[in-house]
């Protein structure tokens, strides 16, 4: 079951191309190899203004566990429909943001399931992708080839670097924000919690995060612990452990405002309530979905209420794309 949380879906074979030996053009999608990594390819979104020489700002998007570089795209778009200008792509090109949405690591003969090693493992706490684990896949090598790689197709804000993802591909952003420190600007996680420190790995503060977690989440439990949907995989870490632990890096006081966002969508059986810290030297926000289930706010319903939980409409993409917006590196 661990394969239905990235929309694994679709299969995914890369092109014979590197992203700077093809044609690029203002708001194309490049599919394209990373040198020195078989079968583990990448999207490039370019944004709708792109002047092929301004460095822009850059978010990486990452899929889940058993999802595939498009099923990233399609779980952020309202009903599944990649045409949707709310797609998270669609909303980023817009404003100017390049989008790298790259590939875990698969498995032969199905290599479209792929995953994150992004921490757990050890200490009864779930892995979520154990191949990656098991094989202890440096993910954080393959990225940053992934970057080097676009940068030669498309200059990069270095001021303006972003992670994101949901599920295994959000606690590999917590991860990411762990281990660069200094390097992001601001990460934005949904339905997935920071498993990497948890299970003791180094994990550096002053990475601002907006993190996102449905109350009601059946497969990444929310109060963290056993997954009804995933019992196998061991512990998974609290949105509470996960959030005091970003409160203490990032400088924050205990205190905090907490506040009742408004009911967009009467009927989509959600509520948010947004909890931000005080006094923080880099923002820490956490976005409670209450009725909400392991879904992209505003995005794709892939699977049914009784499996994967409600996807609340009262938010979407435009919530984290407007945090990236307010965060940049000196």
């Amino acid at each position: 079951m661990v394969v239905v949380v990235g929309i694994g879906l679709v299969g995914c074979v890369p092109s014979p191309d590197r992203c700077v030996d093809q044609s690029r053009s203002a708001g194309e999608r490049l599919e394209c190899t990373v040198p020195g990594w078989t079968d583990r390819g990448t999207y490039l979104h370019l944004p709708d203004d792109w002047d092929g020489v301004t460095p822009a700002p850059a978010i990486v998007l990452l899929h889940g566990a058993g999802g595939s570089r498009q099923g990233a795209d399609l779980v952020t778009c309202p009903d599944g429909d990649d045409a949707s200008p709310a797609c998270l792509a669609a909303l980023a090109t817009a404003a100017g943001y390049l989008v790298i949405v790259p590939d875990g690591t698969g498995q032969r003969p199905v290599r479209r399931l792929r995953s994150w090693n992004a921490g757990g493992g050890d200490a009864g706490l779930a892995c979520l992708s154990p191949i990656p684990c098991r094989l202890d896949v440096d993910d954080l090598a393959y990225l940053d080839d992934v970057l080097a790689e676009v940068e030669l197709a498309a200059p990069i804000d270095p001021a303006r670097l972003y992670a994101a993802g949901l599920s295994n591909g959000a606690a590999m952003s917590h991860r990411l924000a762990c281990e660069w420190p200094g390097r992001l600007a601001a990460i934005a996680t949904v339905g997935g919690q920071n498993q990497h420190a948890d299970a003791g790995g180094a994990c550096a503060g002053d990475t601002p995060v907006l993190d996102v977690h449905g109350v009601d989440d059946p497969i990444w439990p929310y109060a963290g612990g056993v997954s009804e949907v995933v019992p196998d995989q061991g512990v998974y870490t609290s949105a509470a452990t996960t959030m005091e632990g970003w409160r203490q890096r990032n400088g924050c006081a205990e205190t905090f405002v907490e506040v009742e966002l408004p009911d967009v969508d009467p009927d989509d059986g959600t509520r948010v309530v947004q909890r931000t810290w005080d006094g923080c030297d880099a923002t820490t926000v956490h976005l409670a979905v209450d009725g909400g289930g392991h879904t992209w706010p505003g995005g794709h319903q892939y699977f049914g209420v009784d499996t994967i939980g409600r996807v609340t409409r009262d938010l979407g993409s435009e919530a984290l794309l407007a945090f990236f917006e307010a965060h940049a590196r000196p």
